[in-house]
């Protein structure tokens, strides 16, 4: 599980202290003051920030956001060798986040629609279920786990479909899977400049200017935005991985970069590890890795 897993949850990990910080003069200053790398979220920190949510008050150093959980869940359902069905994949994600589950953290617009859907047949509700088409990044989860088990990007759509009916999603994948070909051989910065014209074409546009503004701040008023919504948070994740040069210096470029921090870091961890070592002693922060053997 070392190829994609791996660095994109060491990568979400690393940026859970300040997900969903929308103030990028604080965090300057947090750098500052120190390391932006695996913090605890702390209540104090998110009141000064100008826009912010404190959505993980319980977390500690090495935890996950949801959409992080959500690719460890999934990642350990299909490893043991079953392809579950979509249907299977929600399930599993009620039964840790339903009320009473094992699961303490927030839980994403998604995640909330997907527990009312489940209750209503127990309450006799007579509508119909809300729907939980959504554009947020949990889209590449299955599209994660199943590069990482050589599963067919058929498969990860269908999946990716529990939460999201964005064709976009299914056309990146095919993007992402020509970018890990290119990096065999080729620079990163080469890779994504010819991935480009195989991306969305409504979005070449501020993937092209991502690439062309080192000034993030000009970047964002203009053509892209923090949030974990696929139009705005693909073309930043391009931007950050092309102005950047190690692990580390992509993952604090992107805490840098505010809002939805932690689950853009997903693909860009996901990335950078096959390119770029991950610091060891990372590794050792993420409590769910540390189960498993580094080969």
């Amino acid at each position: 599980m070392k190829q994609y897993i791996e660095g994109a949850l060491i990568a979400n990990a690393a940026s859970l202290g300040y997900h969903l910080i929308n103030d990028r003069v604080l965090l300057k200053e947090l750098q500052e003051e120190g390391s932006l790398l695996f913090q605890t979220p702390d209540k104090a920190v998110f009141d000064r920030a100008s826009k912010a949510f404190f959505r993980y008050p319980y977390a500690k150093v090495g935890d996950l956001s949801f959409q992080g959980e959500i690719l460890h869940w999934l990642y350990e359902a299909i490893s043991k060798g079953k392809e579950i069905s979509r249907t299977e994949y929600m399930e599993m994600i009620y039964q840790q986040i339903k009320p009473g589950g094992p699961y303490k953290g927030w839980v994403d617009s998604f995640g909330r629609k997907l527990i009312i859907n489940f209750l209503l047949p127990t309450v006799g509700n007579p509508f119909p279920p809300i729907s939980q088409t959504d554009k947020q990044l949990v889209g590449f989860v299955p599209y994660l786990v199943c590069k990482e088990l050589n599963k067919p990007n058929d498969y990860a759509w269908y999946l990716a479909q529990a939460f999201t009916d964005d064709a976009d999603y299914n056309q990146f994948f095919r993007a992402f899977d020509q970018l890990f070909i290119k990096l065999k051989t080729k620079s990163l910065r080469q890779s994504l400049e010819e991935v480009i014209s195989i991306t969305p074409y409504h979005i070449q546009e501020a993937i092209k200017k991502g690439l062309e503004y080192a000034s993030a701040d000009e970047y964002l008023a203009n053509y892209a935005g923090t949030e974990a919504f696929l139009p705005e948070a693909v073309p930043l994740i391009f931007h950050i991985l092309y102005h950047t040069s190690s692990f580390e210096e992509a993952i604090n470029y992107n805490i840098l970069l505010g809002g939805s921090s932690a689950d853009r870091a997903l693909m860009i961890g996901a990335i950078y590890a096959q390119i770029a070592p991950i610091p060891t002693a990372w590794r050792k922060k993420v409590k769910w890795l540390a189960n498993y053997r580094v080969e």
